[in-house]
């Protein structure tokens, strides 16, 4: 990144607050404040990096196809769910890859452009304010997953980071913020810890390579409910205080915690969209 780039002194503001950091043979381990704005500009940085002109039209091209798609919803609907929107712009994502090639791309762009709409952001942000201006802001109406609007929030976001600027990012954004949560504000929540793993696990089908972008366009277009890919998460103990945390898991790197993250992780791959799909080789290994 040039030095007068944003981009770059949000980096530099980011690693100048780093204020502890220690390597070992298995990782590299570093503690750093939760800065709320500066690691949302930082995300949405990352993912433009690595938009090119193409995949700037192909993220127009399903921005408007949400567009469409909103206009079909009845005006008394005040929420609808997040399947509403994923059949038809995979279906589109399907039909664009016959002429592409690239289904990769297409289902990238398909993460992207509906993480902008669900978070009620502006399309701006993310393909520029000049491309931008070529369009006109789609209608909000809010999605949902499980009658919850933060969990779609989650899931799309976390996908969308994940599919552009990788999963490692998208983790620890994710994690992070679940521990200024439990310290700052509304707890450490294991609802939104699944919603995230489930964006991630979405973006590793959908983007891994091309087979698995097609089988994962052929399953979306099939969803009929949300528990297909989405495990319910009633039963998740949320609002856990950092206190509350530290005396049933100790800290994040504990036996305990790893084992919880792994019970997860299992749950998710044990849903329809994702039987046969190995999330260490992928389809069918």
């Amino acid at each position: 990144l040039d030095a007068g780039n944003t981009g770059y002194a949000d980096l530099q503001q980011l690693f100048s607050s780093i204020a502890q950091a220690s390597i070992s043979t298995e990782a590299l381990s570093f503690k750093v404040p939760w800065q709320p704005e500066l690691m949302s500009r930082i995300s949405i940085e990352a993912q433009q990096l690595f938009i090119s002109d193409a995949d700037r039209n192909r993220i127009l091209f399903y921005y408007n196809t949400i567009k469409d798609v909103v206009s079909t919803v009845p005006a008394d609907l005040r929420a609808v769910s997040l399947n509403t929107f994923l059949v038809p712009l995979f279906s589109a994502a399907k039909d664009a890859s016959e002429v592409s090639g690239n289904p990769v791309s297409e289902n990238r762009a398909v993460l992207q452009a509906l993480a902008v709409y669900v978070n009620d952001e502006n399309i701006g942000q993310l393909i520029g304010t000049d491309a931008a201006s070529a369009v006109t802001a789609a209608h909000f109406i809010e999605v949902r997953l499980q009658r919850r609007q933060d969990l779609a929030q989650h899931v799309m976001s976390i996908a969308a980071i994940s599919a552009s600027a990788g999963a490692s990012l998208a983790q620890l954004l994710s994690t992070t913020k679940e521990a200024y949560d439990a310290r700052y504000r509304s707890g450490f929540s294991f609802s939104d810890l699944t919603a995230n793993s489930v964006g991630v696990a979405m973006a590793d089908f959908a983007t891994r390579n091309p087979e698995s972008a097609l089988e994962f366009q052929r399953r979306m277009i099939a969803l009929e409910a949300e528990s297909e890919y989405m495990p319910a998460v009633g039963n998740n103990r949320d609002g856990l205080t950092e206190a509350d945390f530290s005396e049933q898991f100790t800290d994040r790197n504990s036996d305990e915690y790893r084992l919880r993250l792994a019970q997860i992780q299992a749950l998710i791959y044990q849903q329809s969209l994702f039987q046969n799909f190995n999330q260490n080789q992928g389809l069918g290994q």
